[in-house]
């Protein structure tokens, strides 16, 4: 005679395959909402011409400087998916506020991670979508030249796309609180650019901006990125960057979504989650 499944696993599977449901769900209406409100020409703009433009200036001002241009190209690719992490959560959040369907976003029974990472998948496949470009105006126009080591530079990514879902739950969770995801966004992104090393190889900045760059994990992502995408390194050769930007993956998103949590407690008892 056959026994029956323990009740904790059925509801484990369940919870697992509402949580999946959930994500797959804000994933979908969010790239609707996406297209709806900016369309091609919108994607056209930000994640293709703007991208490119910045290139082209980098391209002029490292003139002479292949190396720095290769890495600028890898570096403005970075910085897409970096500015994706950080805007697009507390940019759906505020949307969800003004459109009063807020509260009924945090009524949902699924876990807030599930709908949290269907909002920055949205982010990141549309930065997935145009960052090809970037890459072909850096091969074509600006004559870099690519040699990947595909294992490591899926680990670098993966690494780094973890580290920045982290952080993305962090910034939201204040934007939360501030009512205003968007503007702290708007905020964060030059500081983020400043310590990120997007521009410039993080090792070559001056000593009072390279200390709080090595506290941030965008740099060891970025750098490792560019290693394993122009110079065919390894991940033994990459350990220096890999390992810290392995402690953000692993650290980040416990903190996030204990950020969140803590933070919506706190904004409930304030009677503020549905003020705009």
């Amino acid at each position: 005679m056959l026994r029956s499944a323990p009740a904790s696993s059925s509801s484990t599977s369940g919870a697992a395959r509402l949580a999946l449901q959930a994500f797959l769900a804000t994933w979908r209406a969010m790239a609707v909402q996406q297209f709806r409100t900016g369309g091609l020409l919108s994607f056209a703009l930000m994640s293709v011409a703007i991208p490119i433009f910045t290139l082209a200036i980098l391209a002029l001002v490292y003139r002479g400087r292949p190396d720095l241009i290769g890495y600028a190209v890898v570096g403005q690719s970075a910085f897409a998916f970096i500015n994706s992490a950080i805007y697009f959560v507390g940019q759906f959040l505020d949307f969800e506020r003004r459109r009063g369907t807020l509260v009924m976003l945090f009524l949902a029974p699924c876990p807030r991670f599930s709908w949290l990472g269907g909002f920055t998948m949205a982010g990141l496949v549309q930065t997935a979508a145009g960052t090809p470009f970037s890459l072909a105006f850096g091969y074509i126009v600006l004559g870099v030249r690519f040699d990947p080591n595909y294992p490591a530079l899926a680990l670098s990514l993966a690494l780094f796309l973890v580290a920045l879902w982290g952080i993305g739950l962090v910034l939201s969770a204040v934007g939360l609180a501030l009512r205003r995801g968007n503007w702290l966004a708007v905020l964060v992104s030059p500081f983020v650019g400043l310590l990120g090393g997007v521009y410039y190889p993080i090792e070559r900045l001056p000593d009072w901006l390279r200390y709080p760059a090595r506290a941030l994990p965008f740099g060891y992502g970025t750098q490792a990125l560019a290693g394993s995408g122009l110079h065919h390194a390894s991940v033994p050769d990459l350990a220096p960057d890999l390992l810290p930007l392995a402690g953000f993956a692993l650290v980040l998103p416990l903190v996030g979504i204990a950020a969140f949590g803590w933070i919506e407690r706190l904004v409930r008892r304030r009677g503020e989650l549905d003020l705009y």
